[in-house]
């Protein structure tokens, strides 16, 4: 049995203390987790320079831990380890091409330090490698083929080392630990291996939302691969839409998940858009009231005076009882309630923008 916490593009940079962090809540989960292996899926630092300001600060995070710390290149810090440089006891780096292999009691893991194409050479070496009787992972820095929901943080769109599905099933490991992609997703592939990338742990752009994870890996265990929620530093958004009637709801849910928030490690961002029955400087000093120092993007507008009006009031009552919308009730597939409410929120907006522009008397 081995387990195994992975962690990826961690992009430390001297200027960004909470990547590092996030790195030293990392290792203090894996001291918790009791693994014997961590590993990093590349771009440990952000940049070949920075690897070079923080080398001598990091050896004292890296040394005298109870598991060794496995690292390969990324296109951020392809450059970053040569042979000759000292990151701590307990660091290695995978810099030997085109791959390097490793055994941890009854598991081995194939280290593909970073290349910028999946060439069918390096693909046939990896196929063709020598057998091995047990459990075997794949540490790898990719673009998996398909988008990862969350993006690519600040990779923006050139696809460094691109490779499918099919490509890396046919590579026949039980586990594929990437990186390179800045939000957590998790795929099996058609051999029954698992593909995983673990987002960043700390984010970097603000595309980056939501608690950031590690990934567990317990090769023995009936749910071998889990996620893991990090206490790091993330940024995170509330994108709500308000109607009349329902402002208390949306002021009750802003509340909650800022009482979430006050627990974590996080920069926050709320939006509400939509239509308020209440006057808009009262909806907005409830907002405030709810949101304390949280930035609050404010794009409501009260309808207070149009769900009077006698043309708005006669709509509605019409809207109700078209017999063409109730004909087609039966079906499977159509919403009448949700296509009524979509209606009826597309003409607030309408009667709303006819009173702005004063047309609506």
């Amino acid at each position: 049995m081995v387990r195994i916490l992975h962690t990826a593009d961690i992009h430390l940079t001297p200027d960004a203390d909470e990547r590092q962090a996030a790195l030293e809540t990392v290792l203090s989960q894996a001291d918790t987790s009791d693994v014997d292996l961590v590993t990093i899926g590349g771009d440990l630092f952000d940049s070949d320079v920075a690897a070079e300001q923080l080398r001598e600060s990091l050896r004292e995070l890296f040394s005298d831990r109870s598991y060794p710390i496995l690292t390969i290149p990324g296109n951020h810090d392809a450059d970053a380890f040569r042979s000759n440089l000292f990151f701590g006891e307990s660091f290695t780096p995978a810099t030997e091409t085109p791959f390097d292999q490793f055994v941890i009691h009854d598991t081995r893991v194939t280290a593909l330090p970073y290349t910028p194409q999946a060439t069918e050479e390096l693909l046939v070496g990896l196929r063709n490698r020598e057998p091995f009787d047990g459990p075997e992972a794949l540490l790898l820095h990719c673009s998996l083929e398909a988008p990862v929901q969350g993006g690519v943080g600040d990779e923006g769109e050139q696809r460094y080392f691109p490779i499918t599905k099919e490509e890396l099933a046919e590579l026949n490991f039980d586990y594929y630990l990437a990186g390179h992609y800045h939000s957590q997703h998790r795929t099996e592939l058609s051999n029954g291996g698992t593909f995983v990338y673990p987002g960043t742990p700390a984010s970097v752009t603000r595309k980056e939302t939501g608690r950031r994870t590690s990934v567990l890996i317990d090769t023995e265990a009936a749910q071998d691969v889990q996620l893991q929620p990090l206490d790091s530093f993330h940024y995170d958004t509330l994108d709500l839409r308000v109607t009349p009637g329902d402002e208390e709801r949306v002021l009750e849910e802003i509340q909650s998940q800022v009482t979430i928030w006050n627990n974590r490690h996080v920069e926050p961002k709320i939006s509400v858009d939509g239509f308020t029955e209440m006057d808009e400087t009262a909806f907005s000093e409830a907002l405030s009231d709810v949101s304390g120092d949280i930035y609050v993007e404010n794009s409501t507008r009260t309808v207070e005076h149009i769900l009077s009006h006698p043309l708005f009031e006669t709509f509605q009552q019409r809207l109700k009882e078209r017999e063409q919308l109730h004909a087609v009730e039966e079906r499977d597939d159509y919403d009448v309630e949700g296509f009524q409410d979509d209606v009826w929120e597309e003409m607030l907006a309408i009667f709303a923008d006819l009173a702005a522009e004063g047309k609506l008397t």
